[in-house]
């Protein structure tokens, strides 16, 4: 009977080749499944990216149009600033030249005035020493009046000695001439 046996190796052979491989179709099943879900985690993970990535490029999209609109903002106010700081620049240099020539117009007035001034003060210099030289003339006069006054009051005198009852008379005479009297 060894035949038989063989063919109950056989069999046997045959249904652990069976077990192992419906273990090994089991195995390979749940190894599809294991890969299966792990495909459908990294699909998954894959749209979840996907949802962020479309989600951060609409944020980045934002933000550079934000951006855009922030750096067109700052330029426009840049020129507006630069515009007036010109202009208050042009207006401060235009103010600048209109006291320049107010300037201008004073020191030319102070200019004339100083030369009218000293021309007064050499007129007036001139007046002092033209009076001056009238005073001393007229001093000279004076005292030349003095003098022959003097001169007529001595002759006078000696006469009135020559006749002492006309003294009297002449120091009247003289009372009156010179306004000393009464």
């Amino acid at each position: 009977m060894p035949p038989k046996k063989q063919k109950d190796d056989g069999a046997q052979n045959n249904a652990a080749k069976i077990t192992m491989l419906d273990f090994e179709a089991k195995r390979m099943q749940m190894r599809i499944v294991e890969e299966q879900m792990r495909a459908d985690r990294s699909k998954t993970q894959e749209m979840q990216l996907q949802q962020k990535y479309l989600s951060l490029e609409k944020d980045f999209k934002g933000e550079k149009e934000k951006l855009f609109n922030i750096s067109t903002d700052m330029n426009r106010q840049y020129k507006q600033m630069q515009d007036e700081l010109l202009k208050d620049i042009n207006e401060l240099n235009a103010t600048v030249k209109e006291k320049d020539e107010v300037i201008k117009t004073k020191e030319q007035q102070i200019t004339d005035y100083r030369g009218s001034y000293e021309e007064k003060l050499k007129k007036k210099d001139q007046d002092i020493a033209e009076l001056r030289k009238k005073i001393d003339d007229m001093s000279l006069e004076f005292a030349d009046m003095l003098k022959e006054t003097l001169n007529k009051m001595q002759e006078r005198i000696e006469l009135a000695q020559w006749d002492n009852n006309s003294d009297n008379q002449v120091m009247r005479n003289f009372k009156e001439a010179s306004g000393f009297g009464n």
